[in-house]
């Protein structure tokens, strides 16, 4: 029986096209021969994760991403199929695929993070999904504390140049101040100067006599001397008086004349009557009243006081006895 040339062409074709599809799952890096097992884990984003990029476990390459797949009628969410080709590999549960970078470029990688303890998934779970900062995020967090401490040291040195143009300025107000300062003084040095020369013989004639004081200050120096042990000599005598005793004749007077008072107060003697009697007080001033009426008499008729002058009083009126205080005593 002989084959026809299509049939030919045709199977030649297959072969190829089988070829083709076996040579680029290999060069891939998928086993066709082996049973892999799949995975899926759902991501809020992946961050440039494709198909055929790795899946890692502790560096190690353990599968393949199967396919990314955009869920809309969840959120847009992305569910990501992981084939894992090592037959022998148990994932626990609770593992974790974490997009990662794997290296500068940017090239993604899904990472498997097992639990320290856990019961063993079977075959197509889904996994819990993580992602890793990108390089640039984990650079920028470590480089802000640096930029905030370089703009405060910014800031700081900023602050620092203010007060030291502010310091400039007051040092060159400063410096003027001085140089007005220093002016002032030469020109008071030479007024000085002026002063000495032209009051030169003044000043000599005034250290004369004081040439002159001291001299005699020290030609007269054993009479100062004696001055001064006279006033020492009263000074010992001051101080070796007797202060108590004239404190307490002093003391001794004030209570005296203290009971003196106390006696005018009382009505006691002549003078405590004088102060005390009110009668007395009337008596005199009545003899005053009469008195000056009898000045008044004697001034409008001075004959009938003159006429008597000479005579002698025939019938004198008898004396007044007085008691011992001098008041008049009635019979």
């Amino acid at each position: 029986m002989k084959i026809r040339n299509e049939i030919k062409v045709g199977v030649v074709i297959l072969v190829a096209l089988g070829l083709l599809y076996f040579g680029m799952n290999y060069l891939k890096g998928s086993d066709i021969f082996s049973s892999a097992r799949y995975y899926y884990s759902v991501y809020d984003r992946i961050d440039g994760l494709t198909r055929d990029n790795p899946v890692m476990l502790n560096g190690a390459k353990i599968g393949r991403v199967a396919s990314v797949d955009l869920m809309p009628e969840n959120g847009n969410k992305v569910l990501v199929k992981m084939e894992i080709q090592l037959e022998a590999l148990r994932i626990p549960d609770s593992t974790q695929a974490v997009i990662v970078n794997q290296d500068l470029l940017g090239s993604k990688a899904i990472n498997l993070d097992f639990p320290i303890n856990g019961s063993f998934d079977i075959d197509s779970d889904t996994l819990i999904p993580g992602i890793e900062k990108e390089i640039g995020q984990v650079v920028e967090e470590s480089l802000a504390p640096i930029q905030a401490k370089i703009e405060r040291i910014v800031e700081e040195t900023s602050d620092l140049i203010a007060h030291v143009q502010l310091t400039i300025t007051t040092i060159n107000k400063t410096v003027n101040t001085a140089e007005e300062a220093i002016g002032s003084i030469k020109h008071a040095t030479e007024s000085i100067d002026t002063m000495v020369v032209s009051q030169q013989a003044k000043l000599s004639r005034v250290l004369d006599n004081v040439g002159a004081i001291t001299a005699n200050l020290r030609s007269n120096s054993e009479n100062i001397n004696n001055i001064l042990q006279n006033v020492a000599t009263i000074s010992d005598s001051l101080t070796r008086a007797n202060y108590a005793t004239a404190v307490q004749n002093a003391s001794s007077a004030l209570a005296q004349f203290d009971s003196l008072i106390t006696s005018i107060n009382n009505g006691e003697g002549s003078l405590g009557l004088l102060v005390t009697d009110d009668k007395l007080y009337r008596n005199l001033e009545q003899a005053s009243i009469e008195i000056d009426k009898l000045a008044e008499d004697i001034r409008r008729q001075p004959k009938r006081y003159l006429s008597p002058l000479g005579k002698k009083n025939k019938n004198p009126l008898p004396a007044k006895k007085r008691d011992a205080n001098g008041r008049v005593i009635e019979e």
